[in-house]
């Protein structure tokens, strides 16, 4: 899947502002929370900036352009809704014989490309790992449709 594709996807699930009450991220824009980025004027954050960022701190950062069709999505989408970090590591923890460290190197790329099923192992990961969230009550409807629409996206691809 394109980078093009995949933040298309993000910017139309994240809308454009946000700030629930309960959502840990605060003032959001394009997805891009004040949490993440403090040092930002997150209120006048424009889409190109916002997907500036997305390109940068999350798809190249992870390596996205270099996995799996449909793993691509699904990693960068987690990346942007539970952070590249804990994103990373689920792959890792997926993949099993890759250090967990939150770091998509050589190693993991590897593993990736080599695995017949990594893209339902990681889906099923993300799945369980929102069960486990103690917000699961107020958002979890919207994770769950949000995963189901990446899901047919990443199937597609």
């Amino acid at each position: 899947m394109t980078f093009e594709r995949a933040v298309a996807f993000v910017l139309d699930m994240e809308g454009e502002d946000s700030n629930l009450a309960g959502d840990a991220g605060g003032v959001t824009r394009f997805g891009i929370s004040k949490r993440a980025y403090p040092q930002l004027d997150i209120p006048n954050l424009t889409q190109a900036q916002a997907i500036a960022i997305y390109r940068r701190d999350y798809w190249d950062k992870l390596r996205c352009g270099e996995l799996p069709n449909g793993l691509d999505l699904l990693l960068f989408d987690a990346a942007v809704n539970e952070g590249p970090s804990t994103a990373a590591r689920m792959l890792q923890n997926v993949l099993k014989m890759v250090p967990q460290d939150g770091i998509i190197g050589s190693e993991t790329l590897r593993a990736a490309r080599e695995s017949t099923s990594i893209v339902t192992d990681y889906l099923a990961k993300r799945m369980y790992r929102y069960a486990l969230i103690p917000q699961l009550l107020t958002f979890g409807s919207g994770w769950y449709r949000r995963l189901a629409k990446a899901a047919q996206l990443a199937f597609q691809s």
